[in-house]
């Protein structure tokens, strides 16, 4: 019975370390490079090309977002910055 107990403990260890594992993943962030800048209804954003979109010729093609951001961080960034957000 000891053995059982031994294995059982030892899988609930690996499971705990493996899910902090995968929630320390930094993939909460996603960056693009900002390739317009615009203003609407008095609010502003980047339009971006996100840099893990594949824009190789593996037949993906650019993946585009647009973010909102506060005006401080619009007149900051340029055409070309790197910008992340957080998922």
């Amino acid at each position: 019975m000891k053995f059982w107990g031994f294995k059982i403990r030892t899988l609930r260890i690996f499971l705990l370390f493996f899910f902090i594992l995968i929630g320390c993943d930094d993939s909460r962030f996603e960056c693009g490079t900002i390739e317009r800048k615009y203003e609407k209804n008095g609010e502003y954003f980047f339009a971006l090309v996100l840099i893990n979109s594949g824009g190789d010729d593996s037949g993906g093609g650019r993946v585009y977002g647009d973010v909102s951001v506060d005006k401080t961080v619009y007149l900051l960034k340029e055409i070309g910055d790197e910008h992340c957000v957080e998922e």
